[in-house]
């Protein structure tokens, strides 16, 4: 299966209401937009595919300027223009090349194939146990969700376990990119023009010299300079030498079922050791900076915590400089976010943001959602207040409760002993979440600023002391613990009307 030819994106029509088929690439960028939406059983293999696409277009229709990237939006490719761009990449998306397959190796030596299943991130495979799914669930996969997993686990996955290097990215990134209710605008919105790709320091030079992983292999190791690598090997990195096996006859694919096709049912996987110096700037993700023992420090944005993702909406979209006031740690939002805040005026603005939470080479959990912004996102640095509004409460509130948990010797004043402290912030974080998104979707939040701020502070400290008040009450009943109840309240009740107060 060759993705510039081959029929391989899992697609639906009429913004996914319609029959399901798979699209070719040439299609997509060349042909009249049906408003094409990405369908598949899996968020997560839904964003890869997407930022594949965004990938392959990004190396290869590379748009000069604001111009020619709006002339992409405006209008499909011309065949001409599509056969020329594709050229030199030919051989490179074939994931049966005879001796350069798609993000894969030819003679990867192991003592015995790895199941399939290993490659779709999260499920189990051998004697891992889950609730939901089994080992063994997947035992063939089409050439379309192969090629998608693949790309997925290589860009953004954990390794495969102690020896295996990992993404250019770090073990388990965040991926933010720009969503659009039609397939082709949507890969266009997060292609970024040349200056924009040279601003982030990521060298571009040319398809002749810049060359996938699987074309021209990383040697053995190897030591190379995180500026060495080109658009094209950054974006389409491959740190693992896998290769995947092939079964013989056809049968429907465990992923997206249909009709009967050739497919795969294990794939080898081998070590090899390599390095890179520093961080490649990869456009899909935030970026944040900080300094360390007078060091700049640079790192991806990843889930580590349990705290929904409208928390990192700062390092997100809003860039902040380590020279700012109080600022203790910079950020760099994804490339596409910020061309979106530079070639737009008052629109609003949907995220698509993606990832895993691990535990080392473990998925924890899938975090994938849309975040909608309305207009005026990006005036001075009010959404940077709003997240830190909904931050320092949540802050409050648990560790407030935490003091009424330890209690102090000090002030004669007996904890409570049980961690409902952890409990408020669960609750915290299920009770505002539907706020918080309408708020930031909301047309009158930057319109009408400050009423909105203050309403805002307000349900959010509302909330805070209804949690305050339902988790301490059975406590109440207690007369050597109300003491303690009674501080905590008083500290929380403080430290929110600050909150409020902070915004009249």
């Amino acid at each position: 299966m060759n993705l510039l030819d081959d029929p391989w994106i899992p697609v639906r029509a009429d913004h996914g209401a319609g029959a399901f088929q798979l699209l070719t690439y040439r299609a997509l960028l060349c042909e009249t937009s049906e408003n094409w939406q990405i369908s598949l059983p899996r968020d997560d293999l839904e964003l890869a595919c997407l930022q594949l696409l965004v990938c392959m277009t990004q190396v290869m229709f590379l748009p000069d300027n604001d111009a020619a990237l709006r002339q992409r939006l405006s209008a499909p490719l011309t065949p001409a223009e599509f056969d020329a761009a594709i050229a030199p990449c030919l051989d490179w998306f074939d994931l049966d090349h005879p001796t350069q397959p798609f993000m894969q190796a030819r003679g990867v030596k192991a003592a015995e194939p790895t199941p399939i299943q290993k490659l779709l991130i999260g499920l189990p495979e051998g004697n891992n146990h889950t609730f939901f799914n089994e080992a063994g669930e997947v035992r063939h996969l089409s050439g379309p969700v192969a090629a998608i997993a693949l790309f997925n686990q290589a860009s953004n996955c954990p390794s495969f376990g102690g020896g295996f290097k990992g993404s250019l990215r770090g073990g388990a990134p965040i991926t933010t990119l720009v969503f659009d209710r039609d397939l082709c605008h949507m890969v266009w919105r997060n292609v970024l023009t040349r200056p924009r790709v040279e601003e982030r320091q990521i060298a571009v030079p040319g398809l002749a010299q810049d060359q996938p992983t699987w074309v021209s292999p990383i040697a053995e190791k190897s030591a190379m300079h995180w500026n060495q690598i080109g658009l094209m090997r950054g974006l389409f990195w491959q740190p693992a030498r896998v290769e995947l096996v092939k079964v013989d006859g056809a049968r429907s694919c465990d992923v997206l079922g249909g009709e009967a096709t050739a497919g795969y049912s294990g794939f080898h996987k081998e070590k090899f050791n390599f390095t890179v110096e520093g961080v490649w700037p990869h456009p899909h993700g935030a970026m944040t900076m900080s300094l360390k023992k007078g060091e700049l420090e640079q790192r991806f944005a990843s889930f580590t915590t349990t705290a929904p993702a409208w928390t990192h909406l700062s390092e997100f979209v809003i860039p902040r400089s380590l020279n700012d006031k109080d600022a203790k740690e910079g950020s760099t939002p994804a490339g596409p976010i910020s061309q979106f805040h530079a070639t737009t005026i008052d629109e609003p603005l949907n995220i698509l943001v993606g990832g895993y939470r691990t535990n080392q080479a473990s998925v924890l959990e899938r975090r994938h959602e849309l975040i909608g912004l309305a207009p005026g996102w990006g005036m001075e640095k009010r959404l940077f207040t709003l997240v830190g509004i909904g931050k320092d409460a949540k802050k409050a509130l648990r560790g407030k409760l935490y003091f009424a948990v330890q209690g102090n010797k000090d002030k004669g004043l007996k904890g409570l002993g049980a961690t409902v402290h952890e409990t408020a912030e669960k609750l915290f974080y299920a009770r505002t979440e539907s706020l918080i998104h309408q708020t930031f979707s909301s047309d009158a939040t930057f319109k009408e600023w400050g009423e909105a701020r203050r309403h805002y502070a307000q349900q959010i400290a509302d909330h805070c002391r209804a949690i305050f008040e339902e988790l301490t009450d059975p406590y109440a009943l207690k007369p050597e613990l109300i003491p303690v109840i009674a501080w905590s309240r008083r500290a929380l009740n403080i430290d929110l009307k600050k909150l409020t107060e902070e915004t009249a």
